[in-house]
C-alpha cells in the first residue's frame, strides 16, 4: 500500500466514525455533530462541532473532509475552504478514488426479504 493510499484509508476511517456520530445526533434531534478530525493522522483524536448542515455540506462531495487547521497534507489534498475551527480539504489523485470507493453512502442499501 502506498503512502497516499494509507493516508486516504485513515481519512475514510474517521469519516465512518463521523457518519455514526451524525446518525446518533440526528436520532436525538441534536443540531451539532461532534466531529472527529478527518485528517490522515491515524493517532489524531481532536474534535470540533459542526452543525448538521455544515457536516452535510462537507459530505456532499465524497473526496472532501473536515480537518483541524494544520492537519492538512498539501501533497495529497487541496484546501477548499477555511471555516472557523476547521478546514475543508479535497483529496486529489488516488486519495480521491479511495474516498469514492470507501464512502459508506455509496453502498447499496441492504434488502430484507
Amino acid at each position: 500500500m502506498t503512502r497516499e493510499e494509507r493516508l486516504a484509508q485513515n481519512e475514510a476511517l474517521f469519516r465512518e466514525v463521523n457518519e455514526r456520530v451524525a446518525e446518533v445526533s440526528e436520532g436525538f434531534g441534536m443540531e451539532a455533530v461532534s466531529t472527529v478530525c478527518e485528517c490522515a493522522n491515524a493517532g489524531c483524536t481532536e474534535r470540533f462541532d459542526l452543525s448538521r448542515s455544515e457536516y452535510e455540506g462537507v459530505r456532499s462531495v465524497n473526496a472532501r473532509f473536515a480537518v483541524i487547521p494544520g492537519h492538512e497534507k498539501p501533497d495529497v489534498e487541496t484546501v477548499i475552504a477555511r471555516r472557523e475551527g476547521y478546514l475543508i480539504v479535497e483529496k486529489i489523485g488516488v486519495g480521491a478514488e479511495i474516498a469514492e470507493r470507501e464512502d459508506a453512502r455509496n453502498e447499496p442499501a441492504s434488502r430484507e426479504d
